[in-house]
């Protein structure tokens, strides 16, 4: 596919990645019962945008500001869904709320105030892998792709070729 085709399409694409995306993760979510923790919602926030933002972009022509905004969205998406796998792997600790606890606890009263503020699902758990990649590693490569492919086009915008 020739550069000027492909910016052609450029938000077209971006815009049904990330529908696909975030249709996937819900299906996960409601029809095979695999909750988010806040880090995961949190990698959503990107892709929210970038639906509406493309939307908006398809309308006007191909623009390097369009381009340069959907570069720092994945760029966000990138971050984020690196700093969810560095919790899942441990390597990173991440707020009390949002881990497995080996806390002890002095009295069955300290422990029930503990669970109930402590949310079901824990974002250094991992309830899905694929070839060993969880859905936050596989949001890093996809994001970190797509922030390649942006920089690119950026790049190059005014080029012909």
């Amino acid at each position: 596919m020739q550069l000027t085709t492909f910016k052609e399409f450029y938000f077209h694409i971006i815009f049904l990645i990330s529908f696909l995306i975030l249709i996937s993760v819900y299906i996960i979510e409601f029809f095979f019962d695999l909750p988010p923790c806040k880090l995961c919602i949190y990698q959503r926030i990107p892709y929210f945008i970038m639906i509406f933002a493309n939307l908006l972009f398809i309308k006007f022509k191909f623009q390097k500001k369009f381009v340069l905004c959907n570069t720092i969205l994945f760029s966000l998406s990138a971050f984020i869904s690196l700093f969810h796998s560095l919790v899942e792997r441990g390597i990173v600790n991440y707020e009390l709320g949002c881990t497995s606890s080996n806390k002890e606890f002095s009295n069955i009263e300290d422990l029930r105030a503990f669970l109930e503020q402590v949310p079901i699902v824990k974002c250094n758990e991992i309830l899905f892998s694929l070839y060993g990649l969880s859905f936050a590693n596989m949001n890093f490569l996809i994001s970190l792709f797509f922030a390649i492919i942006s920089v690119y086009l950026f790049k190059s915008y005014g080029r012909k070729k």
